[in-house]
């Protein structure tokens, strides 16, 4: 038997549709694919208007098999789109979706990983390739559908490989990037992007795949620290934002050219911090701090023309209680929130006009949709478990329902799995 086998596809009960409470259930959609999301190892893929795609892991006949499968929210039917034998016990799967394939990449922390594409309509395996590299894998990012960016670390088979590539290069790991239609490995040279801390955001501009490149300098309290010891650091100390189009990048690394033509977005010196924030369909979003007199922003720019402006101000007045912020990735939407005795207050900052009180009993503030049906999130513990639950509160009727499960949120459905 190969290594993947496509196996006979077997059919399961189909989702259900729920309700998100009595009055304007209707304006909330809510998929509850619960009697469907059997184990801690099913994961959402991706959410779109009319399908959502998940994956499923689970043993049948002793073997740990993975199915890719595909639930239609108009038919309200599900669909499997492949089931593979995974191709060891323990593999951790990463999911990537584009418009009309899906890659995926497995790995179990050590000097190999699989990659598969995967075409969203007929479930064909367009590739698949055993890769085998230096050191431990780290992490990974699918930047489109045939180029995919791994990181590795030092292990105890290439220590030696390691120093001397640290002694060469000053780098501690390794960046490559890997074409899946080539079947080829290429090794980043940019020291921007082979940072320890750097971060990748693929996006689009005007219909044209870019691509975020995030050089903060460590944690937010580490940025932090160093403006207090800014004596003795100086002012060098930096949080750096590059970006360039997706397909300058890729031939920059295939080219094994020291400097991609990576263009300066944003930087904080030794006394700010700017980190991303998250993205809608027009603007880039960036979190500002400026430690001296403690202002912070979100600031936008703009996907279309480049132009930087203030989104929304993160600070609060002399007489106002203590808050804290929650800025939504996906949406681009800030929430201020607040205690106000038993229940908290949410008040929208940007892109967002909601102005309400919530039951403090139902958790954390995770979001809010069409800015009237909250999501709270509240983790029950008793040292050995976890359970999760989610609550729907509607912000017009006072009417709310809690649910035992996981939840994502994707403009205006809820995900119960």
């Amino acid at each position: 038997m190969p290594l993947w086998y496509n196996r006979p596809q077997k059919g399961k009960a189909r989702p259900a549709w729920a309700g998100a409470g009595k009055p304007g259930e209707n304006a909330v959609k809510v998929v509850d694919l619960r009697n469907v999301f059997t184990n801690c190892n099913d994961e959402l893929i991706e959410i779109t208007d009319s399908l959502i795609y998940y994956a499923e892991e689970k043993v049948e006949e002793g073997h740990p098999s993975l199915f890719l499968l595909e639930y239609n929210r108009v038919l309200k039917r599900e669909r499997v789109l492949a089931n593979y034998l995974l191709p060891k016990p323990g593999c951790v799967e990463h999911f990537f979706s584009f418009p009309n394939e899906i890659v995926v990449v497995m790995e179990s922390g050590g000097s190999e990983a699989w990659v598969m594409r995967v075409d969203k309509r007929t479930g064909a395996e367009k590739d698949l390739a055993s890769l085998h590299f230096m050191g431990d894998f780290q992490q990974c990012l699918a930047l489109d559908e045939l180029h995919i960016l791994f990181f590795t670390a030092p292990d105890e088979s290439h220590t030696d490989l390691f120093r001397e590539y640290k002694k060469l290069t000053g780098f501690s790991r390794v960046v490559f990037l890997y074409d899946l239609e080539e079947g080829r490995y290429y090794y980043a040279r940019d020291p921007r992007v082979c940072g320890s801390l750097t971060g990748f955001v693929p996006f689009s501009r005007c219909g044209v795949p870019w691509l975020l490149v995030l050089g903060p300098h460590g944690s937010e309290a580490e940025k932090e620290n160093c403006y207090r010891n800014m004596r003795w650091l100086g002012d060098n100390v930096c949080d750096s934002v590059w970006e360039c189009p997706l397909h300058d990048f890729i031939v920059a690394v295939k080219n094994g050219e020291e400097r991609a033509p990576l263009e300066l977005l944003l930087s904080a010196g030794t006394a700010g911090l700017v980190r991303y924030a998250g993205e809608d369909e027009n603007a880039l979003y960036f979190r500002a701090r400026y430690f001296p007199t403690g202002d912070q922003r979100i600031c936008a720019c703009s996907k279309r023309s480049g132009r930087k402006s203030v989104a929304a101000c993160l600070n609060l007045g002399p007489e106002e209680k203590p808050a804290r912020f929650s800025i939504d990735p996906q949406g681009g939407c800030a929430y201020r929130i607040t205690e106000n005795g038993d229940d908290r207050h949410v008040t929208g900052v940007l892109r967002s006009r909601v102005d309400t009180d919530y039951p403090g009993e139902l958790g954390k503030f995770v979001t809010c949709v069409d800015d009237r049906f909250l999501i709270a999130q509240y983790i029950l513990t008793d040292g050995n478990d976890s359970f999760e639950f989610n609550a729907i509160y509607d912000i017009e009727t006072g009417a709310q329902k809690s649910y035992e499960c996981r939840c994502a949120v994707s403009g205006d459905t809820v995900v119960l799995y």
